[in-house]
């Protein structure tokens, strides 16, 4: 994934390597890394789950929920229309998580995004030590 990746959007790497000097205004942290958006949504706590059984139309409707992501396939992919883009939107995600700038888990019947640090915070997908609840 990673090497198609590159291939249709910014290299990931290549923009963590950059480094100006001085500080960069908005809408240069903007241009400097253009998922910048997308991985400040799942660091909200914000995940999105793609069930292998969800219908097409379904699937579209989570995908424009993730912050940035429809904005990101159309500023590199214009002529897209509404199917080209629902692919490349995912396309993104996959090559996000090969990045580890967010977390995915393959299910059994679903595909889950998150925030990378905050998964592996959790890694027992428990939110508490039930150890530690039985002396409160």
């Amino acid at each position: 994934i990673r090497t198609q990746f590159s291939q249709y959007f910014p290299n990931p790497d290549s923009l963590k390597k950059r480094r100006t000097t001085g500080k960069p205004s908005q809408q240069e942290k903007e241009d400097e890394n253009p998922y910048r958006a997308i991985t400040a949504w799942f660091d909200k706590g914000n995940h999105l789950n793609l069930s292998f059984n969800t219908s097409d139309k379904e699937k579209m409707l989570a995908l424009y929920k993730v912050d940035g992501l429809h904005a990101l396939v159309k500023k590199y992919f214009a002529q897209s229309n509404e199917a080209q883009a629902a692919l490349l939107m995912e396309f993104v995600l996959h090559g996000l998580a090969s990045y580890s700038l967010i977390s995915k888990k393959i299910f059994e019947s679903k595909i889950e995004f998150k925030d990378l640090i905050g998964s592996m915070m959790n890694l027992g997908g428990k939110e508490y030590d039930e150890e530690f609840d039985e002396e409160g």
